[in-house]
C-alpha cells in the first residue's frame, strides 16, 4: 500500500477541515455586525420617537396649565417664569432641556430656559409654537445626547457581545473537532502503515512458505528418487512392531501390495526361526539408541520361497512420549 496516495507529503501533519471554523469565524462576525447595525437603528428610532412623545407631552402639559393672563411687564414675565419653573421642575424629563420664547415681542432673550445653554442643535431640536388668547410662546425642547446615543450603544454592544461570545464558542468547538479530526486521520494513517508493512511481512512469509514448501517437496522427491535407486526397502513400524508405511520397493522384491500389509506385523514377512531375532535387534535399537543390523531371509510373494535381505532398524524416539517407534530399511543381498 502507497501511503503518499492517500496522505500527501507533509499532509498528515496538518489538521483537516480547517475551513469550517473560519467559515464560522467569518459569518458569526459578518452576522453580528449586520444585526448589531439593524438593533442599533432600531433602538435609535425607538429613542427618537420616546423623545418626540415626550416632547408632545410638554406641549399638552403647557396648555394644559396656561395662565390665565400673561403681560410683557417685568413683574408679570418673572411671575411667568416662577409659574414655568414650578410646571416643568416636576414634569421635565431628565434627559431633556427645554426653552420657551415669547413670540408677542422680539427679544433674544427666552422667557424660560433650563439644560439648554449654549447653542442649540437644529438637527436634535423640536419646536412647537403654544398659543392662545393670552400668549402665544414657542416651546424648545433638547434631548440630552446619551437619550438617543445610549440606547444605541447598548444594543450595539449587547449584539456585539452575544454575536462574539456565540461566534468564538463555535469557532472553538468547530477547532476541537478539526483537533479530534486530525488525531484519528492520523492514527488511520499510522495504521494504515502499519497495515502495509503487515501486508509486506505477509507476503514475505508466503514467498517463503513457497520457498520451503517447495524445497520440502524436492526433499521428498529427491528421497523418493534415492529410495527407489537403492533398491532397498524402506518402512516404518509403530512401537509394537506393525507396519506404518513400506515402500513400493516391497512389491518389486517380494511381490506383495504395500497397502495390503499396513497394519500388520513386520515379522509376519520373515521366516518363523527368525523372528527372536528381529525382536531382540528393536530391543537393542531402543536401548542404546543406535542403528542395529540383522540379516534374516524374507518370505517371497508365493509362500514358498525367501529373499535374503540385510534390516536396519533405527529407534524413533519423542522427548514426551519416549519410544514413538522404529525406522527400517531392508536391502537385498546380490
Amino acid at each position: 500500500m502507497d501511503s503518499t496516495s492517500t496522505h500527501p507529503s507533509g499532509w498528515h501533519r496538518l489538521w483537516p477541515g480547517l475551513w469550517v471554523p473560519l467559515v464560522i469565524l467569518i459569518v458569526g462576525v459578518a452576522s453580528t455586525a449586520f444585526t448589531a447595525h439593524q438593533e442599533s437603528h432600531r433602538a435609535r428610532q425607538l429613542a427618537e420617537a420616546r423623545y418626540q412623545a415626550e416632547h408632545q407631552a410638554l406641549v399638552h402639559l403647557l396648555l394644559a396649565r396656561a395662565p390665565g393672563r400673561v403681560s410683557d411687564d417685568a413683574l408679570a414675565q418673572r411671575a411667568t417664569r416662577e409659574w414655568l419653573q414650578a410646571v416643568f421642575t416636576n414634569a421635565l424629563p431628565p434627559s431633556l432641556g427645554v426653552r420657551v420664547d415669547t413670540l408677542s415681542r422680539h427679544t433674544k432673550r427666552p422667557l424660560f430656559q433650563i439644560r439648554t445653554q449654549g447653542p442649540i442643535d437644529p438637527t436634535l431640536a423640536l419646536r412647537t409654537e403654544v398659543s392662545s388668547e393670552n400668549f402665544s410662546w414657542m416651546l424648545t425642547t433638547v434631548p440630552a445626547r446619551a437619550l438617543l446615543e445610549q440606547a444605541s450603544d447598548t444594543a450595539l454592544r449587547n449584539v456585539w457581545l452575544a454575536g462574539g461570545c456565540l461566534t468564538l464558542v463555535a469557532t472553538v468547538l468547530a477547532l476541537i473537532q478539526c483537533r479530534r479530526l486530525h488525531t484519528k486521520t492520523k492514527q488511520i494513517w499510522e495504521m494504515e502503515l502499519q497495515e502495509a508493512g503487515f501486508d509486506q511481512q505477509v507476503s514475505n512469509l508466503q514467498v517463503e512458505k513457497t520457498i520451503l514448501r517447495r524445497a520440502l517437496d524436492d526433499s521428498e522427491q529427491r528421497s523418493r528418487d534415492l529410495v527407489a535407486l537403492s533398491g532397498a526397502i524402506i518402512g516404518e513400524l509403530d512401537e509394537t512392531g506393525h507396519i506404518g508405511f513400506i515402500s513400493p520397493q516391497l512389491a518389486e522384491l517380494l511381490e506383495r501390495a504395500p497397502a495390503d500389509l499396513a497394519g500388520h506385523p513386520f515379522e509376519q514377512l520373515m521366516v518363523a526361526n527368525c523372528r527372536e531375532n528381529f525382536r531382540r535387534a528393536l530391543n537393542a535399537a531402543r536401548a542404546d539408541q543406535s542403528i542395529e543390523r540383522i540379516d534374516v531371509p524374507l518370505h517371497h510373494g508365493d509362500g514358498e520361497s525367501t529373499v535374503e535381505v540385510t534390516l536396519r532398524i533405527l529407534a524413533l524416539t519423542d522427548p514426551v512420549h519416549g519410544l514413538s517407534g522404529f525406522r527400517l530399511s531392508a536391502v537385498p543381498h546380490p
